[in-house]
């Protein structure tokens, strides 16, 4: 079962911020949704001359969820739909912990995540491309394991006219077609290791020599900036695009197998971030239909030219109806939770 909980920490005065002819709010009212979500990943090596470049992948599962919103409170559980991953013979078995969170506020955008994940399949080869034995159809690696945690969150610079919530959290109406621009960052961690090297053996001579590491560690940072627009049909049907990109400085450990025993090497490199995210579908004061992607993508340039990029994301199919009357016990616990929290947190 995978469990979210968010809590934004941003005030809740929403409707004073915003231009009401471009965005209406209605984070009062509680939302209902279901949904069906795919979130992914994967790591890539990118090969020297005209070879193939070596794509990883997990064994990823699609979960079907129901959640809620009330004001600045969202709450979704999923669980694996058992008809639509029953392909381990194919693909082999992957065990894993995959949080991401997206948490859109008035002003502020941001994707958190969180993965650990062990056993992966090799999408961009066949088996007998690398005289690869086993069971399953695709090459699969049981020892494969890698785990990532990271942020990237941007700033809404035109947030009186543009809203992130009424495409990606189903509780405003973008009203009128309108754009921003986004300023912001991002920091990750990554961290991936094998029993052997990552390349195949046979494979080896398409690769840079940095490439042939049985783990590696990359820790980056660095600022992004990046355009959103959402272009409204009707003042019902809408269609948002985002993006951005940066590039900052990371420090790179890569692990290597010594003739004694294993060989560390640390360097510093560049490394680049990009974000993408897509929402369409139908939006009214009563419900919302719509589809939702968002992919963050990393890569690092290493020391003899070599490349190796990855990248975290979800897809997601929802619906959401939003309900004028709210019970009055849900109502009294928000205000009594939003009144603990200025206790903490003041809002200057």
């Amino acid at each position: 079962m995978i469990f979210l909980l968010v809590i934004a920490l941003a005030p809740v005065r929403i409707s004073a911020q915003q231009d009401t002819t471009y965005v209406k709010d209605y984070s009062r009212r509680i939302t209902y949704r279901t949904y069906l979500s795919h979130k992914f990943n994967s790591l890539q090596v990118h090969a020297t001359g005209a070879g193939d470049d070596l794509r990883y992948r997990p064994n990823g599962r699609i979960n079907i969820g129901v959640g809620a919103s009330l004001r600045k409170f969202t709450l979704n559980i999923g669980v694996p739909v058992p008809f639509l991953n029953d392909d381990n013979d194919r693909k082999g078995r992957t065990r894993y912990l995959d949080a991401q969170a997206n948490v859109y506020g008035t002003r502020q955008a941001s994707n958190l995540f969180l993965q650990v994940f062990k056993g992966y399949h090799i999408t961009s080869h066949t088996k007998a491309m690398l005289g690869w034995e086993g069971s399953t159809e695709l090459p699969y690696r049981a020892d494969l394991l890698q785990y990532n945690i990271g942020l990237s969150s941007l700033h809404i610079l035109n947030h009186r006219r543009f809203s992130y919530r009424a495409g990606f959290n189903q509780d405003a109406v973008q009203l009128r077609s309108q754009g921003t621009w986004l300023v912001g960052g991002y920091l990750t961690a990554y961290v991936v290791r094998a029993d052997s090297s990552l390349i195949p053996s046979r494979s080896r001579d398409q690769f840079p020599a940095t490439a042939d590491v049985r783990g590696a560690s990359y820790y980056d940072l660095g600022p992004m900036v990046g355009y959103a627009h959402t272009h409204v049909m009707g003042r019902k049907w809408f269609a948002t695009v985002s993006g951005a990109v940066g590039a900052g400085g990371s420090l790179q450990v890569a692990r290597y197998d010594g003739p004694m025993h294993e060989l560390t090497e640390n360097r510093s490199g560049v490394g680049w971030h990009s974000q993408f995210r897509v929402a369409l579908g139908y939006n009214t004061a009563q419900r919302y239909v719509g589809a939702l992607f968002s992919q963050e993508h990393i890569g690092y340039l290493q020391r003899d030219g070599g490349r190796f990029t990855w990248d975290v994301g979800v897809v997601r199919v929802v619906y959401a109806q939003r309900f004028r009357d709210r019970p009055a016990s849900v109502e009294r616990g928000t205000r009594w939770l939003q009144r603990k929290k200025r206790e903490v947190l003041p809002v200057p």
